[in-house]
C-alpha cells in the first residue's frame, strides 16, 4: 500500500522532540499503570476459568495436549505462562504483574500508533483513552488471554504503522512477527490476520496491497491455512453441539435476556441448518453486531453499568466520528490499518457467540481509541491545549 500526501501526518515531516515523545509516553504509561494495579489491589489475582484450563495444559503438556485440543488456539499465550509457572514455581501473582505492565505499555503502543500517522494530538488521546477503559482493563487481574490479544493487536499496528511509513525489510519482519503473536495468543486473532493479508489477493499493481513479503497465491494458501485452524478451533465446539444450539435458540447476547425468538426448520446438518434457516441466521447475525456496539449489557450491575457508560459510550461517538472522518478525508491507508481488525472482530462476534464481550472487546477498543485521537487531532482542540502549554 502506498501512503499518499496527507496533511494529518504533517509530524511525520517535522517530528517532534524526543523529550517530549518520551514524556508524553511516560505519563500514559503511569496513568495506564496506575489504574491497572488499583484494580488489582482492589480485587486481588482470580484464577478461575481459562485460567484453571492453561494450568491443566501445564501439567499434561504434550504433542496430545497441544494438537488433539484446542490448546493450540491459545499457545501463544498459555506457552509463555506455563514457562513462567515452571521457572517461578508457580508464581501467579508474578505472572499478574507482568500482564499488569504489558497492558499498561499496550496503552503507549497506541500512543505511537497514533502520534506516527496522525500526530501527537492524536496519539495521546488515543493512548489516555485506552488508558481509561475499565472493561477493558480490569480483566488484567485473572491469567487468561484476552488481555494477551488487546496487547498483541496494539503491538501489530504499531509494527504496521512504521512498515508503511518505512517499508524496510526490518520492519516487514517485525510486522509480521508482531501478526503472528495475534494469530496465536487467541482463536478470534485468526480472523483479523487473514483480513490483512487479504489485501495483498489484489494484483502486485495495486495500491491497496499491504505489500507484507508474499505474492498473491502464496497470500491464498496462507488464508486457506488460516481458515482451517480456525475450523479446527471451532470443530471442538461442533463435538458438543454447540455450534448450532447457539443459533437454534437465537441467543444474541445472554440466553436468559437477549434471544431472537423462531422456530428453526429442522436440517440434517450443519450447512442445511443455515440453508433451511437463512433469514433468521441473517437477522442473529446482524443483531449480535448491532449489540457488540452496545456500551452495556444486559444483566450488568448498576456499577458495573455507570462506568462502562462513562468511559466507553464518549470513546464509541468519538471513534464513529474519526471513522467517518477518514473516508470522508479518503484516508483509506488508516481505514485499512485501523478499520481491518476491527471489522474482522465484529464478523467474529456476529458468527461465533461467546458469553461475555471480552474476548473481542479490547482488540476493539485498541482501533476505537486510535480513531478518537484521530478524530480530536482534525477539531480545534490541540491548538487550544496547546495554547496553554509551552509544550
Amino acid at each position: 500500500m502506498v501512503l499518499r500526501n496527507s496533511s494529518v501526518r504533517d509530524a511525520l515531516a517535522a517530528p517532534l522532540p524526543d523529550e517530549a515523545g518520551t514524556r508524553d509516553a511516560a505519563l500514559i504509561f503511569l496513568i495506564a499503570l496506575g489504574l491497572r494495579g488499583w484494580m488489582w489491589a482492589q480485587t486481588g489475582t482470580h484464577v478461575v476459568r481459562d485460567a484453571t484450563r492453561y494450568v491443566a495444559w501445564c501439567n499434561e503438556l504434550s504433542a496430545g495436549t497441544l494438537f488433539g485440543s484446542r490448546a493450540l488456539a491459545y499457545s501463544g499465550y498459555w506457552l509463555p505462562y506455563c514457562g513462567w509457572l515452571k521457572a517461578t514455581g508457580e508464581w501467579v501473582h508474578g505472572w499478574v504483574g507482568v500482564q499488569v505492565v504489558l497492558s499498561a505499555l499496550a496503552c503507549v503502543l497506541v500512543y505511537a500508533t497514533g502520534r506516527h500517522l496522525a500526530g501527537r494530538s492524536a496519539g495521546i488521546v488515543a493512548g489516555v483513552a485506552l488508558a481509561l477503559q475499565w472493561e477493558v482493563y480490569r480483566w488484567v487481574v485473572r491469567p487468561q488471554s484476552e488481555f494477551m490479544l488487546t496487547f498483541a493487536l496494539a503491538l501489530a499496528l504499531w509494527r504496521l504503522a512504521h512498515y508503511h511509513t518505512t517499508p524496510t525489510t526490518r520492519n516487514r519482519l517485525f510486522a509480521l512477527g508482531s501478526l503472528g503473536l495475534v494469530a496465536l495468543v487467541r482463536p478470534n486473532g485468526l480472523p483479523i490476520v487473514g483480513a490483512y493479508l487479504l489485501y495483498d489477493l489484489l494484483p502486485a499493481t495495486s495500491d491497496r496491497r499491504l505489500n507484507l513479503g508474499f505474492p498473491a497465491k502464496v497470500n491464498l494458501g496462507i488464508v486457506g491455512v488460516l481458515a482451517a485452524a480456525i475450523a479446527y478451533r471451532l470443530q471442538f465446539g461442533w463435538a458438543k453441539g454447540s455450534m448450532l444450539y447457539h443459533w437454534r435458540e437465537g441467543i444474541i447476547v445472554t440466553p436468559e435476556r437477549v434471544v431472537y425468538g423462531y422456530d428453526p426448520a429442522t436440517a440434517s446438518g450443519v450447512l442445511d441448518f443455515f440453508v433451511a434457516n437463512a433469514e433468521h441466521v441473517v437477522a442473529i447475525a446482524v443483531l449480535r453486531g448491532l449489540w457488540f456496539f452496545s456500551p452495556v449489557m444486559p444483566g450488568w450491575s448498576s456499577g458495573h453499568t455507570v462506568r462502562t457508560v462513562l468511559t466507553l459510550t464518549p470513546l464509541l461517538i468519538l471513534a464513529a466520528l474519526g471513522v467517518r472522518a477518514a473516508i470522508r478525508r479518503e484516508e483509506w491507508d488508516l481505514l485499512a490499518l485501523w478499520a481491518t481488525p476491527l471489522a474482522a472482530v465484529v464478523v467474529t462476534a456476529m458468527g461465533i457467540w461467546v458469553a461475555g464481550w471480552r474476548n473481542f472487546l479490547g482488540p476493539a477498543v485498541v482501533v476505537y481509541s486510535l480513531f478518537a485521537g484521530y478524530y480530536v487531532s482534525l477539531t480545534e482542540w490541540p491548538e487550544r491545549v496547546g495554547a496553554l502549554s509551552p509544550v
